[in-house]
């Protein structure tokens, strides 16, 4: 009998192996660091471990070219050498940044920081100082509270940059800045609700990185470039300011944009075909330097179409300089109301 038993449990461990080997060792998902199941990648779609459900492939975001400026082209694959560096042009990560905003003007109104030259009143300092806990600077912004019963911290957020208006009243306005979801409150003054995107029919585009900037539009509800080229952004420096990243509106054209000689108040020249779109940083072509006569006359030399610094590294005091003829070209083409201004990197 004792044999017997020993042969059934034998046979019934072979079994239980066979059945093992047959069907495997089990069904459990994988499990992440976590303990949460990993998404499990099929043939067909991406599916999402906790739902089951497909989740569908971010498709890229299409666009096509229709060019209304081309000098100075670039041909495919649009890339080209600076100094022995690699540069091109982001075509797809500016399509990208487009319909971010896009998408939330769908959703909002859309406007802007209005405080060009302090004219609606100085932001209040942020703890005795000029600069905020990110760096942003007093001058020519508007205070935002993310608490509304503590006003003692605050950011500043600057000129130009483009807010979604959620909720306002005669004190104080809700607003999000394009591109961040952090909600603020900012004293109404500041916003300039009654210049509100009409439409986004039109951007400018600036990449810090590659130096160059390229113009979309929006045309039979298809994006399309309708120009790109090598620029000049801004600089660090005493007298000089990195061109800031962001979402911008595109806030008047200028046939001139008068500068200043460094660290003085007398005029040394002048940059044509100016789009102003933060503060006092501009869109605008090759700049002209006046010349003196003897007895003191201001002579002007003229406009200048093309300087050899363009595309190469930052340079300018905040503006984006382009050859002359392109920046003709996005001061003609430009529409109030409906053009934006993305800085990227």
């Amino acid at each position: 009998m004792k044999h017997l038993n020993l042969v059934l449990i034998a046979l019934a461990l072979s079994v239980i192996l066979m059945f093992i080997l047959i069907v495997g060792p089990g069904t459990e998902e994988p499990l992440s660091d976590k303990g949460k199941p990993q998404a499990v990648k099929t043939d067909s779609a991406n599916i999402n471990a906790e739902t089951e459900e497909p989740v569908e492939e971010e498709q890229p975001l299409e666009y096509g070219f229709n060019l209304k400026y081309s000098k100075y082209l670039i041909e495919a694959p649009y890339t080209y050498t600076v100094n022995g560096e690699e540069r091109c042009f982001q075509f797809d990560l500016m399509r990208q940044k487009i319909n971010e905003a896009e998408q939330t003007i769908k959703k909002y109104r859309l406007t802007y920081i209005d405080n060009y030259k302090n004219r609606n009143g100085m932001a209040p300092k942020y703890q005795g100082e000029e600069i905020d806990r990110f760096g942003n600077e007093r001058s020519a912004a508007a205070p935002a509270y993310e608490n509304i019963n503590n006003l003692e911290e605050l950011i500043y957020i600057v000129d130009g940059t483009l807010v979604e208006i959620l909720e306002e009243d005669a004190d104080y306005t809700l607003i999000k800045v394009v591109g961040n979801d952090t909600e603020y409150s900012v004293p109404s003054q500041y916003i300039a609700s009654d210049d509100c995107l009409e439409e986004l029919k039109k951007v400018i585009i600036v990449d810090r990185t590659n130096q160059n900037i390229a113009t979309f539009e929006k045309e039979d509800g298809a994006w399309n470039i309708t120009s790109y080229s090598k620029a000049t952004t801004g600089k660090e420096g005493k007298y000089h300011q990195l061109t800031p990243l962001g979402f911008y509106y595109a806030i008047e054209k200028k046939p001139k944009f008068y500068y200043v000689k460094d660290g003085t108040d007398l005029i040394e020249g002048y940059a044509p075909y100016a789009v102003r779109f933060t503060a006092g940083a501009y869109t605008h072509g090759v700049a002209t330097a006046y010349k003196y006569a003897e007895d003191g006359t201001k002579i002007d030399p003229g406009i200048k179409e093309f300087s050899s610094s363009i595309g190469t590294v930052p340079l300018s005091h905040k503006c984006v300089r382009n050859y002359t003829s392109h920046a003709k070209f996005i001061y003609d083409w430009y529409e109030h109301g409906k053009t934006i201004v993305i800085v990227i990197e």
